[in-house]
């Protein structure tokens, strides 16, 4: 996902209190890109640290595709010739999830699109490097037939393959996850109010201050055009998880003149086209907003809001979607549940 959230200050009314609270900060590298936690309380700042360095080292070891080591690249490997894989509690809560976005979403989002998402990673090193790329049919095709979430299953920790040749991509809902654990870990120490970012993804809760919320701003994609962020709408955010997904990002120009981008159709394995730029996602759980902001992008407009009506009473998330629109100076706001203070 996209580093389209960014956190804010505290709110005017803050500079009324005659002693507001210290927010202990600290940041680092992962997932490839890099976290942000502040927290407030008396917890000692090394326990948050050890608590933050512990949470994201699991998740690593889990998730990583980079690792050789990780769980999902075991789980790949039996996937390929269709072996049962014995999983951890984490890794199977994580991908049973994300197989009920898939089915909630009529497979626009999808953990099994590795296949595709390798040929886009490998266009994109040839780009960089001056290569004319085009993402040819033919490995699109082939790419798409070992695509399909309904051959992957999970029961009672192992995870069973309908096919050989499935490979798991979970990136598009890890980063969610590991907010909602490493929020219930800092509960667990005593932290009362945290504001955390993994790979932009944002999960809020507490306060930062007496009776005032933390703030996160979903990014205007028209300010990345200058290279700056700037804010399209804010909103206050207590025990909510904040998550964006976009396609102005994350690009590269094909030789053929097309612009090349990381979100693609599982089940066409050709780029998104709908006019969505940007979908934010508000929820409960930052894995449900996290899959569900991707789901979002490829489902466009009108089959979005359908999705959201028909997950509204079990997920219960609210959306903001930025539409292309030239009459309306370029972008069109959709809110779908949308808390009225956060317009």
């Amino acid at each position: 996902m996209l580093r389209t959230i960014v956190g804010l200050g505290l709110l005017a009314i803050a500079a009324a209190c005659d002693r507001a609270p210290v927010v202990h900060e600290m940041s680092g590298p992962t997932m490839g890109s890099g976290y942000v936690v502040k927290f407030v309380g008396d917890v000692p700042e090394a326990r948050v640290r050890d608590v933050v360095a512990e949470v994201l080292d699991e998740f690593d070891r889990t998730f990583s595709k980079w690792r050789e080591d990780s769980e999902i690249l075991a789980c790949n490997r039996a996937a390929a010739t269709a072996q049962s894989f014995r999983a951890t509690p984490r890794f199977a809560q994580v991908l049973e999830l994300a197989l009920h976005v898939a089915r909630a979403t009529d497979g626009a989002y999808d953990p099994t699109v590795e296949p595709l998402m390798r040929l886009y990673r490998a266009a994109k090193v040839a780009a960089q490097s001056g290569e004319d790329v085009v993402l040819e049919p033919a490995a699109v095709a082939a790419a798409r037939e070992r695509i399909g979430h309904r051959h992957v299953s999970v029961d009672s920790g192992t995870v069973h393959f309908g096919r050989p040749g499935i490979e798991l991509d979970l990136d598009g809902i890890v980063a969610g996850a590991c907010l909602d654990e490493l929020a219930a870990r800092l509960r667990e120490v005593g932290v009362p109010g945290a504001f955390l970012d993994v790979t932009g993804e944002i999960y809020c809760y507490g306060e930062k201050a007496s009776g005032v919320p933390w703030l996160v701003a979903v990014v205007d994609p028209r300010a990345d055009l200058t290279g700056r962020d700037a804010a399209f709408v804010s909103l206050p955010a207590r025990d909510l998880a904040v998550c964006t997904s976009g396609d102005y990002r994350n690009a590269f120009l094909g030789a053929d003149g097309r612009v090349v981008h990381h979100v693609f159709d599982p089940r066409t394995g050709s780029n998104s086209e709908t006019a969505v730029v940007s979908a934010t996602v508000l929820a409960a759980s930052a894995a449900v907003a996290d899959a569900l902001g991707t789901a979002l992008l490829v489902l466009g407009e009108h089959r979005g809001q359908r999705v959201l009506d028909r997950v509204r009473s079990e997920l219960q998330p609210a959306a903001l979607l930025l539409v292309r629109d030239e009459a309306q100076g370029g972008l069109r706001a959709i809110y779908h549940d949308w808390p009225a203070t956060g317009r």
